[in-house]
């Protein structure tokens, strides 16, 4: 999320509406002539929202305002709960009986039923869908003809419409040095699995069959001569399965997580300090598994990669007991826990005033805890309704601000109709609306990100207005900025690529907390004053 700043605001409506100034000037031949003009540019009203993006601000009803910020602070995966690895089932074939010539059609091979069991550690799978996935056949025949052979996954159906996996490939046929192979892949994306076996009470059992006839004519077939112990190999490689749902038991295992994401609001402070009167964090972790879990918080700390400083936040309860989901055909019905820090009851203000730009975790996941264990093969997970980690901040805007600075690079091209521009300045009158003054500071930039000069070479203030007694601001106050641009500074506007600007904020009345209202404005108003030339130089 973008923050969008008010000196951003500023900058953009300043140079925008001189550029626009500078390149409305008339073409009049081949006569020229310096003018002097000082023009209002432009007039605007800023708020709240230019500070602080209006996503994540809500408005209280007596006008204050808070943040409220949420954020995933960790996802977990089905690959943290199970895997299922790539698996090659392999299944010989000899024939058994003496040498026997087969006409076109003829079986070679009756039906061989095959229950196999996959191998899955602890996990006992009865049931799954598949999300995504491939299978890899790789069939090797020593036998001297061509062979129709079938292969079948009466375990596995279509979600679209119900058939079971069964295909029919062509085998060339073996010569007196190597074997005839057919190698396909297949797409087993939508299948629906049954791993209990053929007596239906298993789990992890993978049911196939295979059988195999000579080509008939119309596959091109021929009379074949089958001599005994001719072999037909079938390989079956399972790649890169994702279930979409499964069912079964998901063991007992301890997955420890180490995890850092970035934190946004507050990636464009550099310096200063942020004291604020109250915050509330809620950590809240949704259970949409089938699986009872304990989840232990190890560190939860906010880190400042500016400062280098790292604030762990205490104390917290763990390890935390969380039911399983329930399902009711597809609408998951998830378990919760919630936990609320606040200054009453944990070094929150600390860790929030930390300013940090990243938050990193430490977690504990344990699935099926002893005493629970095995719940009858009862769990189930949805590829889509996991476990969430969510982090939800509220911070009341009552804070006070010192020396609190802010930063940031923006792109920046002069427009090219700026040539005759000689020199003037810039006048920038402040209506402050709110309870802080501020420095603002502009540097140009090359390319490369370089500072080849400055607009305001010393920090200039802009001014609070006075509060009443509930310290509210009484109205605004006027401060006017100047900033000098001379040919050299023109030379260099025109060169700079990048603008870097800084703006220092300090809220008045300190140690006192101040909060920010919804109506609370600044009117900003830029007047140019400069010097150019008119047509064309002789």
């Amino acid at each position: 999320m973008q923050n969008k700043f008010y000196f951003r605001t500023i900058l953009s409506l300043v140079f925008c509406l001189v550029i626009y100034l500078f390149s409305c000037r008339k073409n009049m031949g081949n006569s020229s002539w310096d003018v002097d003009v000082l023009a209002p540019l432009v007039k605007s009203t800023l708020t709240i929202n230019n500070i602080i993006p209006d996503t994540v601000l809500h408005k209280n009803s007596d006008n204050s305002l808070e943040i409220v910020y949420k954020n995933s602070l960790y996802s977990f995966s089905s690959e943290k709960l199970f895997k299922i690895p790539d698996t090659t089932l392999t299944n010989p074939y000899f024939y058994p009986g003496t040498a026997t010539s087969i006409a076109p059609g003829g079986m070679i091979i009756p039906v061989v039923p095959n229950d196999i069991k996959y191998p899955l550690g602890d996990v006992e799978l009865t049931k799954a869908i598949i999300r995504s996935g491939k299978m890899l056949l790789i069939i090797k025949s020593g036998i001297k003809g061509l062979v129709d052979f079938n292969y079948k996954i009466p375990c596995m159906t279509s979600s679209s419409n119900g058939d079971t996996f069964n295909i029919t490939v062509t085998i060339p046929a073996a010569t007196s040095s190597a074997n005839g192979i057919y190698s396909g892949i297949f797409d087993l994306s939508g299948y629906k699995v049954n791993l209990t076996g053929a007596n239906g009470t298993s789990f992890n059992r993978m049911m196939t069959n295979f059988s195999a006839i000579v080509s008939p004519i119309v596959h091109g077939g021929y009379t074949t001569t089958i001599n005994h112990g001719d072999a037909v190999q079938i390989s079956n490689t399972f790649i890169g399965l994702v279930p979409q749902y499964a069912k079964g038991y998901f063991g007992n295992t301890v997955t420890n997580v180490t995890d850092t994401t970035s934190f946004s609001l507050f990636r464009h402070i550099i310096g200063g300090s942020l004291n604020l009167a109250d915050v509330d964090i809620g950590l809240s972790i949704e259970n949409s598994i089938g699986a009872d879990f304990k989840i232990g918080i190890n560190n939860l700390s906010s880190i400042n990669s500016r400062s280098g400083a790292k604030v762990s936040l205490s104390p917290i309860t763990s390890p935390i007991n969380i039911n399983r989901a329930v399902d009711n055909n597809g609408n998951v019905t998830a378990s919760t826990y919630s936990i609320s820090f606040t200054p009453s009851n944990s070094n929150i203000l600390a860790f929030v005033e930390n300013l940090p730009d990243k938050l990193s975790s430490k977690l504990s996941f344990e699935i099926n805890p002893p005493p629970i264990g095995n719940a009858g093969n009862s769990d189930f997970v949805y590829y889509d309704k996991l476990i969430k980690t969510n982090f939800n901040m509220t911070i009341p805007l009552s804070l006070i601000a010192n020396n609190l600075t802010m930063a940031d690079t923006v792109n920046f091209t002069m427009n090219a109709n700026t040539t005759n521009v000689n020199s003037g300045n810039l006048y920038l009158y402040f209506d402050n609306g709110f309870p802080f003054t501020a420095q603002a500071q502009l540097f140009l930039m090359n390319a490369q990100s370089a500072i080849t000069d400055s607009l305001v070479s010393a920090p200039n203030s802009i001014l609070a207005p006075s509060l009443d007694v509930n310290y509210i601001c009484i109205g605004k106050k006027e401060t006017k900025l100047t900033i000098p641009v001379n040919e050299n500074k023109m030379n260099e506007l025109r060169a700079a690529k990048k603008m870097y600007i800084k703006i220092k904020f300090n809220t008045v009345y300190q140690p006192k907390y101040l909060k920010i209202y919804s109506f609370y404005q600044m009117n900003v108003k830029v007047v140019g004053d400069f010097n150019y030339t008119v047509g064309k130089k002789n």
